[in-house]
């Protein structure tokens, strides 16, 4: 372990910080290593609740110590130890029994099929990725040098490619990156506003991956508090941890290009408003220690569904898609007047552009379907998007909830398929689904027999 470094994760089940420990990137590949083999050569049943302390006592810094006390609470340890587990795994997500057990058993799947369709589908779940949602992975991005009108056109395509139904608001962005590319403009500062599960996030995402490959989420529910905002510059001289180095702190250590998402800012207080406007004003900030942080070539983004609750159903256009496939864009007038009521002028100013962000359109929302479904080696078929469109589409959480349908009720078919060593029939095809009392079905398969 780096023994200068470790994570400040917040437990809000316990209402502790925690610190969870640092790990250079071949430490933790080896960790991980570690951990599969030991889950893949396992005899018997592996239990869940041990699973998660065994991950407790490997990756939570001073474990003995803090596993103790938990000992001598009793009926509450296995609470405890599972509120410790989710806050570590949201550092360590490939530390996580389904990403371990999803990972062996896909490689089991490869293992025992004829390689032309192990090929095919490792193509497959290689090159199409899904959008708007869990999306492209942004580590499996190449970032670009944006000093050309050639990067900057590059730039656009791929975000267009990857985000659905926000062509506006992602010309808008190119025009700020116009002036940063030119040298114009050194940072710029976004405020992206629209309703949830649109494409904000991941769109920030993504443009952290292709900008610089830094990017990091601050949620500010986190931040509600008065003084909180001091978790990002380091306690005040004479508090516990003064003395450690800072988030923003370590972010600037690494590089002055970044790409700092504040999601959903309206939850945070205004004290964390008026902390950014240096951040905003020139790129800086002052830690705790006095230090000043760099942060002068990066890309500030806010978002917030602010003023969205304010708006007609029919206006919105989502929770129940429109018929007539029409973009309907979020009223700006209604959103322009909220965000001005619930944020200071000093704030606001000191923002480069605010972006609106469209609802989904029913066109939309089948290419989010159908892209979700090339994540998984499956047929699509009219039927099958349809299904997902008319069962996945969730006015309270928009695109995200399509990504959780899929999951829970056509990936686990193919899951299933795959545990049970059915291949199918027809050599480098896909598995074929078939809708019976509206539900998937896998069909067409037989039972993989490896040749002698």
């Amino acid at each position: 372990m780096n023994k200068n470094k470790n994570y400040k994760v917040v437990c809000d089940d316990l209402n502790l910080v925690i610190f969870v420990k640092g790990f250079s990137l071949e430490q933790e590949k080896n960790l991980y290593m570690e951990v599969r083999k030991l889950i893949s050569k396992a005899k018997a049943p592996i239990n869940v609740e041990d699973y998660k302390k065994f991950v407790v006592s490997k990756l939570l810094d001073d474990a003995e110590k803090v596993l103790d006390k938990i000992e001598e609470k009793g009926e509450d340890a296995d609470e405890v130890i599972n509120s410790l587990y989710e806050s570590i795994i949201n550092v360590y997500p490939p530390f996580s029994l389904e990403f371990i057990c999803q990972d062996l058993n896909q490689d089991t799947f490869f293992k025992s099929m004829n390689s032309s369709v192990a090929n095919a589908l490792r193509e497959q779940l290689k090159s199409m990725r899904g959008i708007n949602g869990e999306g492209v992975d942004p580590a499996s991005v190449n970032s670009v040098q944006l000093s050309s009108i050639e990067d900057i056109e590059e730039l656009e395509k791929f975000l267009k490619e990857n985000i659905v139904g926000q062509r506006q608001a992602i010309e808008a962005l190119m025009k700020a990156l116009k002036l940063m590319a030119a040298g114009l403009s050194n940072h710029s500062s976004f405020f992206f506003v629209g309703p949830t599960g649109v494409g904000k996030t991941e769109l920030a995402k993504l443009l952290g991956a292709k900008f610089s490959g830094n990017f990091y989420k601050i949620n500010c529910a986190e931040y509600a508090g008065a003084h909180e905002y001091a978790k990002l510059i380091g306690a005040p001289p004479g508090y516990i941890g003064h003395t450690e180095k800072s988030l923003l702190g370590e972010k600037a250590a690494q590089s002055n290009q970044w790409v700092l998402l504040f999601d959903e800012v309206e939850k945070a207080h205004s004290k964390l408003h008026d902390f950014l406007l240096s951040l905003l004003d020139d790129g800086t900030v002052t830690d705790n220690l006095g230090n000043i942080l760099d942060f002068s070539e990066s890309i500030f983004i806010f978002t917030s569904n602010q003023g969205v609750s304010e708006l007609k159903y029919d206006s919105l256009g989502f929770g129940q898609i429109q018929e007539d496939d029409k973009q309907i864009e979020v009223n700006s007038e209604v959103i322009s007047k909220s965000v001005k009521r619930n944020f200071s002028p000093e704030f606001l100013n000191r923002i480069d552009d605010m972006i609106l962000f469209n609802s989904l359109s029913k066109v939309d929302v089948k290419k989010i379907a159908s892209l979700e479904l090339d994540k998984i080696p499956i047929k699509q078929t009219n039927k099958l998007v349809e299904y997902v469109v008319t069962n996945g589409y969730s006015q309270e959480y928009g695109a995200r909830n399509i990504a959780r349908f899929i999951k829970n009720n056509i990936s686990i078919k193919v899951a299933d398929a795959i545990l049970d060593k059915k291949v199918p029939k027809k050599e480098g095809e896909f598995y074929t689904p078939r809708m019976v009392n509206g539900q998937v079905r896998i069909i067409e398969t037989k039972k993989y027999e490896a040749s002698s």
